[in-house]
């Protein structure tokens, strides 16, 4: 619960905004028939930024909030599994499952701790206005709620570290969000244009004729450097129209057989389900601002704002 007025409304607007994407995100994956780990983390984006906007204006109760904590625990023992057993949970790989388990942790925390780490009693919201400094409900009636009233030390140095941690999580979806290779795309640039790096020569197919001892066709692939005089013909390469060629780091295609990320790309099948603009470099900025959201959150509850 958030005092402030002001600040209540932008965090709503915030994770409104937050869970709208991952609700879209969930719905493309699901519609994909992406992986599950994939769905079970859009969906579990959804439940945390619908919780966050609860919390933001009032406390569950005794019931609502065992519930949340029990639904939370859940994902944050799968997400946390999940990254033990190395399983891709999106772009950053086995990565991308701990941050998943730091943020779910860190919302079982606020919603178990919530009455000890505020400075002002806890009310629930089916008690005469549960939003602290909202109006609603007498003393006596806030007091009769309240489920604790005051902070306890070792709760809140609990949260400034639990708010830490959420700062390095935030800290590595912006690092994934302006990696050059955050979108699935060119080997080269890895910014999905399918363009050459401007820093490298692309690699050329020359076809230079039989060679002793050699390969029969003298087609040679050279990578890095500017392709040698050619005594032959130059390869056009695939066809106008034919497609990508999967695996071919001259297309700008990772995946491989199967959908399975190819050398050079570490991107996922699930990863490469939204067309247009959606896509890993926003899907990392749309955990980094949950991140951040939560960080507030839990700031604002110490202070009393």
């Amino acid at each position: 619960m958030i005092s402030s007025v002001p600040l209540a409304w932008a965090l709503t607007a915030l994770f409104a905004l937050t869970g709208g994407y991952a609700l879209r995100r969930w719905s493309e994956v699901v519609s994909a028939q992406g992986e599950a780990v994939r769905r079970t983390a859009e969906l579990a984006h959804v439940v945390m930024s619908v919780a966050m906007v609860v919390m933001t204006w009032s406390w569950a109760g005794t019931a609502g909030v065992a519930v949340q904590i029990a639904l939370f625990g859940v994902f944050t023992v799968f997400f946390a599994v999940t990254a033990a057993r190395g399983v891709r949970c999106g772009a950053a790989g086995p990565a991308t499952g701990v941050a998943h388990a730091l943020m779910a942790a860190a919302m079982v925390w606020m919603l178990a701790a919530m009455p000890v780490i505020m400075p002002m009693a806890v009310a629930p919201s089916g008690g005469g206005g549960g939003h602290a400094g909202h109006g609603g409900g007498s003393g006596a009636e806030h007091a009769e709620h309240a489920a604790h009233g005051g902070q306890a030390g070792w709760a809140v140095a609990a949260t400034v570290v639990i708010g830490l941690a959420l700062l390095v999580v935030a800290g590595f979806w912006v690092a994934r969000a302006v990696r050059r290779d955050a979108v699935p795309g060119s080997s080269g640039t890895g910014d999905g244009s399918g363009a050459p790096d401007p820093g490298g020569a692309p690699a050329a197919r020359v076809l230079t004729g039989a060679r002793p001892g050699g390969d029969p066709t003298g087609d040679t692939l050279r990578a890095g450097a500017p392709a040698p005089a050619a005594t032959g013909t130059l390869d056009p390469g695939p066809a106008a129209g034919a497609g990508p060629v999967p695996g071919d780091p001259g297309t700008g295609d990772t995946a491989g057989p199967g959908g399975a990320a190819g050398p050079g790309g570490d991107t996922a099948a699930g990863d490469r389900t939204a067309p247009g603009p959606f896509g890993p470099r926003s899907d990392a900025l749309c955990h980094a601002t949950m991140s951040l959201g939560m960080v507030v959150m839990l700031a604002a509850m110490v202070v009393g704002w």
